[in-house]
């Protein structure tokens, strides 16, 4: 979701990106990525915009787009750690990511793993630290008892690190502690771990590629195995590489078809292909009609697929 929404945000300020960027913006919320993704999005606009402040700006954006998505309970009601148990709860449950909840007897923590430093994002830890610190309601206690750490140095973090406010830096993890209080003693419940399957992770592989790119052999390329290494695996799992690959093509072309109102010449631009017959013959060849015959069907009498 957060590549989405810079997506999203990149187009509200008309800041253009690279054509392999355009479908994101017309997948579900809930729809599983690469992990990779969004660090590289946010490196090419840091390289090629002109705003310094770009991150602080996209920030604002972020917040209200990810707390409404959240749906975590904001008001005092709530203690702090139970809201940070809510925060971890739904980024368990919607990306693969290695957090944990710590627990003392006067305290909620999340740790945040993360990856040695050569190969880590600093984009990662300011969108944990932006969206806990708006949940907790950080900058307005002013003698807060929050501890938050960041795993590298303060020079890691760039331009960006400003944006960090009463942190320690160089800390191995990313970490919140919030204390507990007269509400949390006896009431609270632990986050249960998912873990995402090597079908979902495929999947999510297959979502980072543009539709009119994406085949086996990319597919394969994304996520650093054989071809045939990718058809055994899908196949252990009871899934046809083939069939996975042109379902998923299919869901984004009609995905993107939907929600540009039927417009079949702006949506195989979107999709990734280089002219209006090649998407045609691709559309007709796998859906069976043409895509103008699904959008007279399945638009125009607002009828879903």
């Amino acid at each position: 979701m957060h590549t989405k929404i810079v997506c999203e945000y990149c187009e509200l300020i008309n800041f253009p990106l690279p054509d392999e960027y355009h479908h994101y913006k017309y997948l579900s919320d809930t729809d599983l990525i690469g992990f990779n993704t969004i660090t590289n999005l946010l490196r090419f606009i840091e390289k090629h915009c002109d705003n310094k402040y770009f991150f602080i700006d996209l920030l604002k954006y972020f917040n209200q787009r990810i707390m409404a998505f959240t749906q975590i309970d904001l008001s005092s009601e709530i203690s702090d750690a139970q809201k940070l148990l809510a925060f971890t709860q739904f980024y368990n449950e919607v990306s693969d990511l290695n957090w944990s909840n710590v627990e003392t007897d006067d305290s909620i923590g999340l740790v945040a793993t993360r990856a040695p430093q050569a190969i880590a994002s600093q984009y990662d830890d300011l969108f944990i630290y932006s969206c806990l610190t708006n949940i907790l309601s950080y900058s307005s206690k002013e003698k807060s008892n929050i501890i938050i750490e960041l795993p590298f140095e303060r020079a890691f973090y760039g331009v960006n690190v400003d944006l960090f406010d009463k942190v320690t830096f160089n800390c191995q993890s990313m970490s919140v502690i919030v204390p507990k209080d007269e509400r949390d003693f006896g009431s609270l419940s632990m986050i249960t771990e998912l873990s995402f399957s090597s079908v979902d992770r495929i999947k999510a592989a297959a979502n980072s590629i543009q539709p009119s790119q994406l085949c086996l052999s990319n597919l394969a390329n994304a996520i650093g195995v054989s071809e045939r290494g990718l058809q055994r695996e899908l196949k252990i799992n009871n899934h046809c590489a083939k069939d996975m690959i042109n379902k998923t093509r299919m869901n984004s072309i009609i995905s993107i078809l939907n929600k540009n109102n039927g417009n079949i010449k702006k949506s195989a631009y979107e999709s990734g292909f280089k002219d209006l017959p090649s998407f045609s013959r691709y559309f007709s060849k796998s859906a069976g009609h043409t895509p103008s015959q699904y959008v007279k069907k399945h638009i125009y009498n607002n009828v879903q697929l």
